[in-house]
């Protein structure tokens, strides 16, 4: 069904397509190539939400040679206006011959739209080439489109034997100087970071990008009690990077008003499960404010929770050649009734930072 070519041609929308590093949600990452007597005549990417789409990038390079060529899309192309006009007028008005993409889009606005618009105008279509790597690259827009979720990553720092602290709770620096920036670097790719109470107190983190000069995504503590200083470094780099705070009925009234009066941070009060916030919700509300991307850093009885419901997509683990021993286990919660039920990994890969092991996987439940 699809040539050699045909598949070099998509492998080099998807490589145009990753180029904009996530930046584009709510929007999926798009890349397009357009062919013509078996070569190049334009390429395009969606560099960001609100930006031309990947096809009109590349239909603006080809110019009028467009005319009777090829288009390879990672993605169905869109069929509706919102803050650009649909892909499809752009396709069909500037005389493209046939479209082959890696997959259908499954947001409802446009899912099948996008393809029955194109052969009504005669354009022949191929649907599925590279379909693993275009959903692969998705993912995380993919879910957000069908579940109404964030696509969450845990990220955590452990020793060789699992432990995020020592004895006395100490854990600066279990993981090497290339690891935290190697994360200082990964976090400008978020929409938002998520951490517990107790890392917010014992730690005190900024959890800004790369020191503060790249992109700093929002910045969200789960804190039922509201138990976190407002003297914190959090509090203290609100006007730089937003801080959510995520809270129950639990929390003094007064408290909340204090922390609400502060330029840049939003207290939110969320539904309960045992007596703490209760996480399905809190994700609910935050994909309802456009958040499609989460990256949660700690601590572990977090990790535990998002494990119980389910709700990690997948994991970065820097683990370090060091033992520490003890009770400080890095991911909590009740764990798996038994060894046959053990949460497994898929696309798992390994990158070696300074003296760490870089550990990275989808999640299987």
């Amino acid at each position: 069904m699809f040539t050699q070519k045909d598949t070099k041609y998509m492998k080099t929308a998807l490589a145009l397509a990753a180029k904009a590093k996530e930046r584009t949600y709510p929007n999926p990452m798009v890349g397009a190539v357009i062919v013509k007597n078996g070569r190049i005549i334009g390429e395009g990417y969606h560099r960001k939400a609100g930006l031309p789409h990947a096809e009109v990038n590349a239909i603006r390079r080809a110019g009028k040679r467009c005319v009777g060529a090829d288009m390879y899309i990672t993605l169905e192309p869109c069929d509706h206006y919102g803050k650009t006009p649909p892909c499809t007028k752009a396709i069909i008005e500037n005389g493209i011959r046939r479209v082959t993409f890696g997959m259908r889009d499954p947001n409802p606005i446009t899912a099948g739209k996008g393809i029955e618009r194109l052969k009504k105008a005669g354009i022949r279509v191929k649907i599925g080439l590279c379909k693993n790597e275009a959903e692969r690259l998705n993912r995380k827009y993919i879910k957000f489109i069908t579940k109404r979720l964030p696509y969450v990553t845990l990220k955590l720092a452990q020793s060789l034997d699992g432990k995020i602290a020592a004895r006395d709770g100490s854990s600066k620096w279990i993981s090497s100087e290339d690891s935290r920036m190697f994360v200082r670097r990964m976090r400008s790719d978020y929409d938002a970071i998520l951490i517990g109470a107790g890392t917010a107190v014992k730690d005190d983190p900024c959890l800004l990008a790369k020191g503060g000069k790249g992109r700093n995504p929002l910045r969200i503590v789960v804190d039922s009690r509201l138990k976190m200083s407002l003297t914190s470094n959090l509090i203290k780099t609100a006007a730089k990077a937003p801080v959510l705070i995520a809270t129950t009925h639990f929390a003094p009234t007064a408290r909340i008003k204090k922390f609400s009066s502060v330029k840049g941070v939003e207290v939110i009060k969320t539904d309960t499960s045992k007596g703490r916030v209760a996480l399905r919700a809190l994700l609910k509300l935050l994909a309802e404010k456009g958040i499609v991307n989460i990256l949660s850093e700690g601590g572990s009885a977090l990790a535990g929770s998002l494990f119980d419901e389910a709700l990690v997509d997948e994991i970065i683990f820097f683990i370090s050649p060091k033992i520490i021993g003890g009770e400080y286990t890095s991911v909590r919660g009740n764990g798996v009734k038994n060894i046959k039920n053990v949460i497994k990994l898929e696309n798992v890969e390994y990158q070696v930072l300074g003296e760490d092991i870089l550990a990275r996987g989808s999640v299987k439940y």
